[in-house]
């Protein structure tokens, strides 16, 4: 009895490590859309959400938008974009009052679309597992 009891116990503190491990280190997301010649649908990547390098262009990061999304980066603040014929420049920061760090812009490829995403919705950096 006592050997099942210690079997029982430890099954239940591994069972809530994986999950912790899960909710604030590593996770892993299945690609949903082909993102350039990086990525394919049915893809899979291993997200470090402790990941906090600045964010370059060209770098396969997860946002959580609903739901949430994967995709490269194309476009940092201060760079100017094309949409339709008209040129756009994306603001370093949100605002004149705004002094956060988090509050930039990024224009990110998501495989059928480009969308804009502040950096305080970035989850971490995806890196491709096969």
């Amino acid at each position: 009895m006592k050997q099942t009891l210690k079997f029982v116990m430890a099954l239940g503190v591994a069972i809530l490590v994986v999950f912790a491990v899960r909710a604030y280190l590593f996770t892993t997301y299945t690609v949903q859309d082909n993102i350039g010649h990086v990525l394919r649908r049915g893809d899979k990547v291993l997200v470090n959400k402790w990941w906090r390098a600045p964010i370059q262009r060209g770098d396969l990061l997860v946002f959580d938008v609903a739901p949430a999304a994967i995709g490269q980066v194309v476009a940092l603040p201060g760079d100017t974009i094309t949409l339709a014929g008209v040129r756009y420049r994306i603001p370093v920061t949100c605002c004149n009052r705004c002094q956060c760090p988090d509050c930039k812009l990024y224009l990110f490829d998501v495989g059928t679309q480009k969308t804009l995403v502040f950096k305080h919705r970035v989850v971490g950096k995806a890196y491709r597992l096969w």
